[in-house]
């Protein structure tokens, strides 16, 4: 009987290799009935027929293709109906910039990959049939439910409560910001943590002591990847969020990968150490751009701050944590109203306002930061 099952699916696809290379070719019907062979695959198109066939067929016949693929087929036989089965392994795939074109027949389903990446798809695909449900569960929100996931499958470290507070108030100071609460509690439990011998989970002083001469100060790297590459987390909470950012860029405009620790510790357990998820564009949230001493931008938003004019009430802010007087024509003090328009924490309200400027452009969380 067919199988709906995604669960049983995922954990059944029993990907086989065939041995022959493929092209993919338009012709015109008359040329298709002049074929030697059948073609493995025909769909009539308005601009011709689409055809896939044997790479020697195509070269005897003369065809014009571009690139060869090759064709894993999905042993368990899938029902037509089910849902999320393609979908799964195409972003799997996708995760590693494998292209495949699907063809869906009665009984199975086959993959069409670049013949280059085939035995690679077919490592993926053997990974992802031994352990489905990481692909399946629903995120996990609360940081207090992923530790045991890495304290006790992981290589970790339980740091002395006396290093723990004296790394807090080490961050709060180096940093300008604490950390958030997800972190801290996961800093409380888990000290020194390799994560799928891929991630490396920095302890407080091998964050402190990562060069940070070309980053926001608020930006504090927490993770380090076989490659050396470095991810940060800025803890300066823009936009009510945590933003994680890739660092591997050289010209300041890196990718945001998560919103928050949490979520970043539970996409990177999702995956099970197989991948980077956010090789997919579809998975990464936005960018952040930093300006390193932009005297332009920063007098664009001074501009703005100065024609917001004085706090001269009689009624207080609507914020409800300040007691400041309202500036005329608004609901909100001087520093409020410009946090609500720009979108940003302002960087005037201190004696010595930060000169590295961060532009977020991120998926319903658009704004600009002064780090």
């Amino acid at each position: 009987m067919p199988e709906k099952n995604l669960q049983v699916l995922l954990s059944s696809i029993k990907p086989r290799l065939h041995d022959d290379t493929f092209v993919f070719c338009t012709v015109s019907e008359r040329e298709y009935k002049a074929l030697k062979t059948d073609p493995i695959c025909v769909f009539r198109e308005s601009e011709g027929v689409s055809i896939t066939v044997e790479k020697s067929v195509a070269d005897a016949a003369s065809l014009q293709y571009d690139g060869t693929w090759s064709l894993i087929t999905c042993e368990i036989n899938s029902d037509l109906t089910a849902v999320g089965f393609l979908a799964a392994m195409s972003k799997l795939l996708a995760e590693l910039a494998i292209p495949v074109n699907v063809v869906s027949a009665f009984h199975h389903d086959h993959l069409f990959v670049p013949s280059d990446r085939a035995e690679q798809a077919m490592q993926l695909l053997q990974d992802l049939s031994a352990k489905p449900s990481a692909i399946l569960r629903a995120p996990v929100n609360n940081i207090r439910e992923l530790i045991p996931q890495v304290f006790n499958e992981q290589r970790a470290f339980k740091a002395p409560g006396s290093l723990l507070s004296q790394g807090v108030a080490l961050i709060r100071s180096k940093f300008e910001y604490s950390l958030p609460d997800d972190m801290r509690i996961f800093y409380e439990r888990c000290h020194d943590v390799k994560v799928f011998n891929r991630y490396s989970i920095l302890s407080f002083q091998k964050a402190l002591d990562t060069d940070r001469s070309k980053l926001p100060k608020s930006w504090m790297p927490f993770c380090e990847l076989p490659t050396g590459n470095l991810i940060a987390i800025d803890l300066s909470n823009p936009n009510d969020v945590y933003p994680i950012i890739d660092l591997d860029n050289q010209d300041f405009d890196y990718v945001v990968i998560a919103l928050s620790f949490t979520e970043f510790i539970d996409r990177i357990l999702t995956r099970d150490g197989t991948s980077v998820y956010w090789t997919d564009h579809n998975e990464q949230y936005g960018t952040a751009k930093v300006h390193l001493n932009n005297q332009l931008l920063r007098k664009q938003y001074e501009e703005y701050w100065n024609s917001l004019g004085e706090e001269t009430g009689p009624d207080l802010c609507k914020n409800e944590k300040c007691d400041r007087l309202r500036i005329k024509l608004s609901i909100f003090c001087r520093q409020h109203q410009f946090e609500q328009m720009q979108k940003m924490s302002c960087p005037f309200t201190t004696d010595n306002p930060h000169e590295t400027i961060v532009e977020y452009k991120l998926k319903h969380h658009e704004g600009v930061s002064h780090k």
